[in-house]
C-alpha cells in the first residue's frame, strides 16, 4: 500500500484526530495566555516573585515531555491519559 492509498483510505479519520489535535492546542494556548499575561506583568511589578517563579518555569523545561506526563497520570484530579492531560502538560510547557 503507497503512502498515498492509504491518506485517501483514512481520510475522514485523519481530519478527525487533526481536528481534535487543533483543538488541544487551541485550548492550551488559550489557558496558557490566560495565565502567562497577567503573570508576565505582576513579575515586572514585584521583583520578589521572580526568582520563584523563573525557577518554577526553569525546572518545567528540562523535564522531558513523557517523563511530565508520566508524573500527571498518577495524579487523580487530572484523570488519567487523555485530552485533560495533554492539555495540562502543554499549559505547562507553554509557560515555561
Amino acid at each position: 500500500m503507497s503512502f498515498w492509498t492509504f491518506l485517501q483510505q483514512n481520510r475522514n479519520e485523519m481530519l478527525t484526530l487533526v481536528l481534535q489535535h487543533l483543538n488541544l492546542v487551541l485550548i492550551s494556548t488559550s489557558i496558557a495566555v490566560v495565565i502567562g499575561i497577567p503573570t508576565g506583568i505582576l513579575l515586572t511589578r514585584k521583583q520578589a516573585l521572580r526568582n520563584p517563579v523563573l525557577g518554577i518555569a526553569n525546572v518545567m523545561q528540562t523535564i522531558p515531555s513523557l517523563a511530565l506526563f508520566g508524573f500527571l497520570i498518577p495524579l487523580p484530579f487530572i484523570g488519567g491519559i487523555g485530552a485533560r492531560t495533554a492539555i495540562v502538560a502543554l499549559v505547562l510547557y507553554a509557560l515555561g
